[in-house]
């Protein structure tokens, strides 16, 4: 969902566009295949699929998932610090706030279909990493988007 048509606006929405953005998909492919090779010790071959069918699965369920991943943030944790700090919606911690809540969410949907086809067995631990490398990627397209609002 873009923010050209959203009535309302909160980070995570707006975030959206750059997270599905050429360059950032590009770069989640990139780290993510070193993880997944990593944490599954399989080849470059199998990482390529694991890393496909990982972020096809965050991408298309994600791009609903993340921005209501952020409005739960908003209605939660983001009515307190809105009213701790006396700070709007587009606050700091709100933008801090996106790649965490996001990057989980998509550790989760990333993670399911390596479960379901490869029936790899998914830890705590392989949870963490894949839920870090989404942090880094999602961070990236946030700090984007937090420093540059009038491209977007």
């Amino acid at each position: 969902m873009s923010p050209v048509i959203a009535n309302v606006v909160w980070p995570a929405l707006y975030a959206e566009d750059a997270i599905n953005s050429l360059p950032i998909i590009a770069l989640s492919l990139v780290i993510e295949f070193f993880f997944f090779r990593r944490l599954f010790n399989i080849s470059n071959k199998q990482a390529l699929f694991y890393d496909l069918s990982a972020n096809l699965a965050s991408g298309l369920i994600g791009m609903v998932g993340r921005p209501l991943s952020g409005l739960l943030y908003e209605v939660t944790i983001g009515i307190l610090v809105m009213r701790v700090f006396e700070w709007g919606t587009f606050n700091p911690i709100a933008w801090v706030a996106v790649p965490i809540f996001g990057g989980a969410l998509n550790a989760i949907l990333e993670l399911l279909p390596i479960r379901l086809i490869w029936k790899h067995k998914i830890t705590k631990g392989n949870f963490l990493w894949i839920w870090l490398a989404n942090i880094i990627t999602i961070s990236l397209a946030t700090a984007w988007i937090a420093t540059h609002p009038a491209n977007h």
